[in-house]
């Protein structure tokens, strides 16, 4: 297994372009795909905290809380950390009174600089998990007071909380970045899928990835297209966005993401009933070097313990390239926020007499991907995946 991981981090590069070819190929039937409408939507909710530095007055949102005061100090304004549990921006706090460290993880949706940070009472420098400190750091030193544990403002912006003063007020600022699913899974029987999502007008623009056999995920927005803007939905002001993706046979994810919005995973099944309409799905480099019949399908079902054959010939003036690899990966639903494609197994499958055979067989029931890869002794450009069979195993 070391080896097929060693061969998937050294073609990622070389199949991210190969990925784009067999996207290519696949989307430029516009005519295949059926629309999905606002499948997700992408927005802030803002939040803010007013505190009087006298009478310890608080304001959350419009709602009246009591609370510890800040207190000030050298011209330095500290919060309690009972102040921060009241809000929801942050997770979790804990004190180590042996180490005399604060622990603070915030809400992912706030998208932070950092979302999980340490401070120690006494020292001006802001640690992370390893317990080495930001470097260029300081602030002022948190303290304890009565028993009670302050951090200066100043600090909370490395966890995504913007902190002012003015008037005997002290003022927190935060918002939450959400990204909603409206429509996480459908079902088409096309090669393509095309959906629309909304987000808010001054957030950055989202962009669509598709899974890659290799690890990782390849996309983005450059063929995306903005159709509506200042649309008035829940009192923001939203764009919405239309994206168009290939799609391989079997089940696929896809993932927005965005710098401002995090991301979510989406599920698209297509569905295939007719096998002999699938041929395989060879990359552009890939071409340069093996064929398949006709007959070839890109999309296989076999019963358990099933035999899938992998069969082609090489291009003219490609004989004496020696073995193509393959790597066979499982399609695992519980995994799509990293990746679906879970390695099975590997191999080699040598060619002799311009031609190329092999077979692997499946045991247990789900989809698979098999993907063929270059052989070693071809330029760097041309090398990573060539071709691509999905098998449903039932």
């Amino acid at each position: 297994m070391k080896t097929c991981m060693a061969l998937l981090m050294s073609v990622m590069l070389a199949f991210g372009s190969g990925s784009s070819s067999f996207a290519q190929e696949s989307a430029s039937s516009s005519h295949t795909t059926n629309e999905k409408l606002d499948v997700a939507k992408m927005y802030r909710v803002s939040h803010e905290l007013i505190m009087d530095v006298n009478s310890g007055q608080a304001v959350l949102d419009g709602r009246t809380l009591s609370l510890d005061k800040p207190i000030m100090k050298n011209g330095r304004v500290f919060v309690p950390l009972r102040t921060l549990r009241a809000t929801e921006a942050v997770n979790l706090l804990k004190f180590d009174a042996s180490t005399q460290q604060v622990q603070v993880i915030m809400n992912s949706e706030l998208k932070p600089p950092f979302e999980q940070l340490f401070f120690r009472v006494g020292s001006d420098k802001v640690y992370m998990e390893d317990g080495s400190a930001l470097p260029g750091t300081t602030i002022a030193k948190p303290l304890i007071a009565k028993g009670v544990t302050y951090i200066p403002i100043q600090a909370l912006t490395y966890v995504g909380i913007s902190p002012a003063t003015a008037k005997q007020k002290v003022t927190l600022k935060w918002s939450n970045k959400v990204l909603e699913l409206l429509q996480p899974k459908w079902e088409t029987d096309k090669d393509s899928t095309t959906f629309t999502m909304l987000y808010q007008k001054d957030m950055n623009t989202p962009s669509v990835a598709t899974a890659l056999s290799g690890g990782g995920w390849v996309g983005g927005n450059d063929h995306a297209k903005v159709l509506k803007q200042d649309i008035s939905l829940d009192g923001r002001q939203y764009n919405r966005i239309k994206f168009t993706l290939p799609l391989r046979p079997g089940p696929n994810a896809l993932k927005i993401t965005a710098v401002s919005g995090g991301e979510k995973t989406l599920s698209v099944m297509r569905k295939v009933s007719n096998e002999s309409t699938l041929p395989i799905r060879v990359s552009d480099e890939g071409k340069k070097y093996i064929a398949f019949d006709q007959s070839a399908s890109g999309y296989v079902g076999t019963p358990q313990g099933g035999s899938i054959d992998i069969a082609g010939r090489m291009v003219a003036g490609n004989e004496e390239l020696g073995a193509l690899s393959f790597t066979v990966q499982q399609y695992d639903d519980q995994a799509v926020k990293t990746n679906p494609y879970k390695d099975i197994k590997e191999g080699k499958i040598p060619i002799q007499d311009q031609s190329f055979k092999g077979s692997v067989k499946l045991q247990h029931k789900g989809y698979y991907l098999i993907t063929l890869y270059s052989t070693d002794n071809v330029p760097a450009f041309d090398r990573g995946a060539w071709a691509e069979i999905v098998v449903e195993v039932y």
